[in-house]
C-alpha cells in the first residue's frame, strides 16, 4: 500500500482544480448531473486517476460474488486489488462469500439444483460447499461459479501481476453479536484466518485486512502485529478517529461525505483513504476529485475508461 501524495500536493491539486467540481455537484447529485466541460484539460484529474489504487469488489460486475473468475476478470480489466469476503464452513475451511446463507439478496446458488433459501454455510461441510454453484438473478444457468476457499483464491492469483506488479488482496471479515451462530469463537476464528495467511506465501504487502467490526480488526493485530487492519466505515468525517484508534494508516469509507476537505485531513495526519463503493461514471469521477487515493468498485472497467478518457 502506498502513499500518493503529500499533503501539500493533495491541498494544491483539491483547491485548484477539484473543489469548482465540488461546487457544482456538493448537494444531491441527483440534481446535476456531472459534466466533464468543468474539469478543463483534465489534467490534474488525470494525475490523480492513474496514481489510485483499484480494488474490485467482490471481483466485478457481470461475474458471481467473491469467485475466482470474478477476481480474474477484475484483474483483467485493470484493478490491481480483488476486494474479497470471508466466511466459514462447519468443518472450519475458510471460504470466500460475502453471506453466511449464500442465497440471499442478488446471488442465487444451488446444490445439485436445490434451493439454499435457509442454508447456512457454517452448517455444511467443505466438501458440499464445494459442489454449491452461485450466480446473479439475471444471469442464466451456465454463468455460474463454485464458492471457493481462500486458500484457493490466493493459490490462483500467487503469480499475477497487473500492469508489472503483483496482485493484492483486500480481505474483509465479518464477525458481529448477532450472527455468532455462523462462526466458531472469535479467537478460534482468528487464528484460522491467520494460519490461511500465513500459509499462503503471499508477502505483507499483497493484502490488507479491513472490517466494520474494530475491536475484532484490534484482536487480530494482537495475535499477528505484521498483519496490516483497516478499519471499514461508512461515513468519512469518521475517518481521522477510526484510523487513530485502531493505529491504521489507511481507512476504507463510504464515498458520499468524501470531500477533499476530509482527504486533505486524513492526508496532514499521514492517513491514506479508500472510498467504497461507487459505480456510476458520476460517483466515481466525484471520488477522483476528492484526491482520494483509491477507489473500491464493482465496475473496475468504467474506472478505467474514465481514467483513459481524462487523460486523453
Amino acid at each position: 500500500m502506498r502513499r500518493i501524495f503529500s499533503p501539500g500536493i493533495t491541498l494544491l491539486l483539491i483547491s485548484a482544480f477539484s473543489l469548482p467540481i465540488f461546487a457544482q455537484i456538493a448537494g444531491p447529485i441527483q440534481r446535476r448531473p456531472f459534466s466533464g466541460d468543468t474539469l478543463g484539460k483534465n489534467a490534474v484529474m488525470c494525475l490523480i486517476a492513474k496514481n489510485m489504487e483499484v480494488h474490485g469488489h467482490r471481483g466485478i460486475d457481470g461475474y458471481p460474488n467473491n469467485t475466482v473468475a470474478s477476481f480474474k476478470a477484475a484483474y483483467d480489466a485493470g484493478a490491481d486489488t480483488a476486494e474479497l469476503d470471508l466466511m466459514i464452513t462447519g468443518d472450519d475451511q475458510i471460504v470466500t462469500a460475502h453471506d453466511p446463507i449464500p442465497n440471499i439478496k442478488a446471488e442465487r446458488c444451488s446444490l445439485h439444483g436445490k434451493s439454499l433459501e435457509k442454508a447456512a454455510l457454517r452448517n455444511m461441510s467443505s466438501t458440499e460447499v464445494a459442489q454449491i454453484r452461485c450466480g446473479e438473478r439475471h444471469f442464466s444457468e451456465a454463468r455460474t461459479e463454485p464458492i471457493p476457499l481462500l486458500r484457493d483464491v490466493f493459490d490462483a492469483f500467487k503469480d499475477s501481476k497487473v500492469a508489472g506488479k503483483p496482485t493484492r488482496l483486500n480481505i474483509e471479515i465479518k464477525y458481529f453479536k448477532d450472527q455468532v451462530q455462523y462462526f466458531p469463537p472469535e479467537d478460534q476464528y482468528l487464528d484460522l484466518i491467520i494460519k490461511e495467511i500465513r500459509q499462503s506465501g503471499w508477502s505483507q504487502d499483497r493484502f490488507f485486512v479491513q472490517s466494520f467490526n474494530h475491536q475484532t480488526l484490534k484482536n487480530l493485530k494482537a495475535k499477528a502485529p505484521d498483519i496490516e487492519v483497516v478499519p471499514l466505515i461508512w461515513d468519512a468525517r469518521g475517518a481521522l478517529d477510526a484510523a487513530t484508534n485502531l493505529g491504521s494508516r489507511l481507512v476504507t469509507t463510504g464515498w458520499p461525505q468524501l470531500t477533499p476537505e476530509v482527504v486533505f485531513g486524513l492526508h496532514q495526519k499521514g492517513i491514506r483513504v479508500v472510498a467504497w463503493t461507487p459505480n456510476t461514471v458520476e460517483e466515481l469521477k466525484w471520488v477522483i476529485a476528492s484526491g482520494a487515493d483509491g477507489v473500491i468498485t464493482d465496475r473496475a472497467d468504467l474506472f478505467m475508461k474514465i481514467r483513459d478518457e481524462l487523460c486523453e
